[in-house]
Parts: structure tokens; C-alpha cells; sequence
């Protein structure tokens, strides 16, 4: 067989299934889903092929030299980090990848932990009693205050470098609704959110860049990401030690903030999983938590792993195969676009009882029989997600702070979702804050669209 025989649904003329996909990726590519092992569709004058084999991802996801990333889809991503360990490629990225791996060890991530805390409970120190907020716009401030921190230390004034700004204007092009300007606008063209977002980028280099000249002209001994870099065994040229922490901090807030946001999300939907959550932070805690605590949680844990189940913030991965390759009778060409859809995979009724429920319990059985790559949140592979470790040790310890004394109301029906360079809620994510043991006095309610 041929790539023509490889099943998929009919396209219209010039635009293939352009619109279909657009409209909704995600019911999409679950409806392929249905054509089997592989399934092939046009899209932007593109070649795809869909992959729901868990045997045939991991393959892909193993296989570096055969299926690296799909070029187009790290274009823009490159343009804002430069060659960091998201976008390279080859020797490089195996080079960069053996010098940054030992700070996310856990003896490393331990000592970020009051880091997170910290913050945290900055945060929940702000909140009050019968308010409303934008959990998403909360928790991906915290989150972005906690990796600066843990990057470069808490002795670098953020908000006087004006970097909270920097970052969001950087990665406005990204957001969902401005994807067809950033993707389909010609360079020539005048558009005021890319010339922001260009300058940003240019400020946010020079900022990273001081940091790190002034850095190198210190003795001291620091703990945090950028002195252990520098640090590092391997001589890193300043430039790609600069590449790789706009990696981190770009690719390394945004992810948990928004596993964080559909975790709230699925407790105020779920009162019995949230019960048991409080029940295991009341008995595990005995103070603000510590690295001991994440050691010792189990169905916190499974929480967080259920909630990545069904909204994974990286809800499909993208590769390019380097050669014309077989899956079972088909053959996929060389240089299309292969996508391995996280979130089918995630609710697939083949490899998860009741796929579409919240049930965390379910990760609290050892002896499951499922399939590797039928759960994937963090890639896998080589190139899987080289900050796991940390992210998981963060959702726990944020998850914790908060909800050891508060509660998460929803003030909303649904949530509407918006797949673009990661998966985000299409609207706000607003909630009532109860301060636990107070939930049953009603206050009235207020609302804050901007914290800071």
C-alpha cells in the first residue's frame, strides 16, 4: 500500500479539510480517530497523518533521528528562544540535553520547593473570602514568579526589569485567538502585536543577557537554574545558556498554570474527589507543605495525573519523518506533518474505563495493564519533557498551599476550550474563592479582573 491508500476523510478542492480541522481540532481528530491505526487528512496545504496506535507513538517518540520535530511547527517558537532544548535539533540538542539534566534531578528540585510554597502563598494571602477571580490569570502569575525565581534567584528584581510585561507580550502572538494573524501575516506586513511582541523579544534577550553577565562576575555560591548552568561541566557559550532559560521560561510557566486551572476546574465539578484531596492534606500536613509532603501524597498525586489525563496542556505532539516509514500496511511519506493526538490517546475508550469521567483513583491501582503510550502528558522518549519532574513537584505543592485553606467555586456552566500552541480555556476561568470552613456563610460576592 501507498500513502493514497492510507484511510481518511474527503477533502475539499484547494482546502482539503481545512476547515473541518479549524473548527474544532480536537472533536477532529477524534473523529479519525475512528478510521483506525493511521488516518490521513489535508490541512493548510499539508500532508497529515494521525497516529492512535500506542505501540506505533512510542516508536515515533523513541526514534529521534527518524521522526524529528516537525520544522514548521517549531518556527515560532524558535523565533522568540532561539535554539533551546525545545527547537534544536541533533548533536546539539544531545550536547545540551546531558548539560542541563542533572539540575532536574530531584535532589535539585528539593530545594526549589520553599520557592513554590512561597509564592504561593503570596498569592492565597491576597485572595478573600466570597471573591471572584480569573484562576488562569492567577495561577499563571504564580507560576511565572516561581520559575524566575528558581532560575535566577530571588535577589533579581522582576517587576523593576518589567519582565511579568515582557513575557506576556512575548507570547501574545501564541494566544488562540490571534494564531491566523501569527501564522498567515507576511513579514512585510506592519501588524502592532508582532512589532510589540519583536521588541519584547529583543528586551527580554538583553534582560537574560545582563543577568547573566553579572552572574558570571559573581563568587557566589547560588542554587538557582542559571549559576548551576553556568556552572555546568559542559562550556556553555553564553548565548545558548541564554537560549536555553527562554526556553524555560517561556515553555516552563504557561503548562502548569493551565494543569493547575483544569485541576480547580474538575474539583469544583467533583465534590467526593474533592473531599478526599482536603481528607489526604488534612491528615499529611502538619504546617505549610514540604518536599516530605509530595513524598508522602498519594491521591494528590493521582489528581493532578487525572486532570493532565483530560485536559493535557500539550494535547498533541508533532514529527517529521525523515524517510518514507510503514505503520502495519501503510506507508506515510517522507516530510509530512505526523501528529501523535495526546488527547485522543487520553480518552480512549480502549484503554480507560469511562474515559470521559474524572476519576483520580483510577492511577491509585499498580497493577494496570494499560499500555505505555496510551498516556503521554509529557511527550516521552529521549526528548521527553526534560522538566516533568519539577512540574509535578509544583502542581503538588501549589494544589496543596491553596487548597489546605480554600476552596474553588466555578461561576460558570462549561469550559470552552481554545487548542492553539497548548491546549487554554477560551474565556476567563472565573471562581469564587471559600475559605475552607467558612464556605457555608455566603458572602457576597466581588470580583478582581487583574490582581496586579
Amino acid at each position: 500500500m501507498t500513502e493514497t491508500d492510507v484511510p481518511g476523510p474527503t477533502g475539499l478542492p484547494l482546502l482539503g479539510n481545512t476547515l473541518g480541522w479549524a473548527r474544532d481540532p480536537l472533536a477532529f481528530h477524534e473523529q479519525l480517530a475512528d478510521y483506525g491505526r493511521v488516518a490521513r487528512y489535508e490541512a493548510l496545504g499539508q500532508e497529515r497523518y494521525l497516529l492512535t496506535d500506542p505501540e506505533d507513538i512510542e516508536r515515533v517518540l523513541t526514534d529521534t533521528e527518524t521522526f524529528p520535530k516537525h520544522e514548521g511547527s517549531t518556527d515560532q517558537l524558535s523565533e522568540i528562544v532561539g535554539s533551546g532544548l525545545l527547537t534544536s535539533e541533533g548533536e546539539l540538542w544531545e550536547r545540551q540535553r546531558g548539560a542541563i539534566q542533572p539540575a532536574f534531578y530531584m535532589d535539585h528540585i528539593k530545594r526549589y520547593a520553599d520557592v513554590m510554597v512561597d509564592r504561593t502563598a503570596a498569592t492565597a494571602d491576597r485572595f478573600t473570602h466570597g471573591e471572584t477571580v480569573d484562576v488562569h490569570e492567577e495561577l499563571t502569575q504564580t507560576t511565572l514568579e516561581i520559575l524566575l525565581d528558581c532560575m535566577f534567584g530571588a535577589d533579581v528584581d522582576f517587576e523593576d526589569r518589567g519582565l511579568y510585561d515582557i513575557v506576556r507580550t512575548l507570547q501574545t502572538p501564541l494566544e488562540p485567538d490571534n494564531q491566523p494573524i501569527t501564522l498567515f501575516a507576511p513579514d512585510w506586513l506592519p501588524v502592532p502585536m508582532l512589532r510589540r511582541a519583536e521588541r519584547a523579544r529583543g528586551e527580554l534577550r538583553e534582560t537574560v543577557t545582563d543577568i547573566l553577565e553579572q552572574r558570571r562576575e559573581s563568587d557566589a555560591d547560588r542554587t538557582d537554574l542559571l549559576s548551576m548552568l553556568l556552572g555546568s561541566d559542559t562550556a556553555m557559550a553564553d548565548e545558548q545558556v541564554r537560549d536555553e532559560m527562554l526556553t524555560f521560561l517561556i515553555a516552563g510557566h504557561e503548562t502548569t498554570a493551565l494543569a493547575l486551572t483544569y485541576t480547580l476546574d474538575l474539583l469544583s465539578r467533583n465534590p467526593e474527589a474533592e473531599r478526599r484531596l482536603h481528607a489526604e492534606l488534612d491528615e499529611t500536613l502538619s504546617g505549610r507543605p514540604t518536599i516530605e509532603d509530595v513524598f508522602a501524597f498519594e491521591y494528590t498525586e493521582a489528581v493532578v495525573k487525572e486532570s493532565m489525563r483530560l485536559y493535557p496542556p500539550a494535547y498533541e505532539i508533532r514529527r517529521e519523518p525523515s524517510e518514507p516509514v510503514q505503520f502495519g500496511d501503510h506507508t506515510v511519506p517522507e516530510g509530512s506533518l505526523l501528529l501523535l493526538p495526546v488527547w485522543v490517546l487520553h480518552r480512549d475508550e480502549r484503554f480507560w474505563d469511562a474515559p470521559e469521567q474524572f476519576r483520580p483513583a483510577r492511577w491509585l491501582d499498580a497493577d494496570s495493564d494499560r499500555p505505555e503510550f496510551a498516556y503521554f502528558p509529557f511527550g516521552g522518549g529521549p526528548r521527553r519533557c526534560i522538566g516533568r519532574q519539577f512540574a509535578m513537584t509544583e502542581a503538588q505543592l501549589v494544589l496543596a498551599t491553596l487548597l489546605s485553606e480554600w476552596r474553588f467555586e466555578r461561576e460558570y456552566e462549561g469550559m470552552e476550550l481554545a487548542p492553539a500552541v497548548t491546549l487554554k480555556p477560551a474565556t476567563d476561568v472565573e471562581m469564587t474563592l471559600r475559605r475552607r470552613g467558612e464556605a457555608s456563610r455566603q458572602a457576597p460576592a466581588t470580583s478582581r479582573s487583574n490582581r496586579r
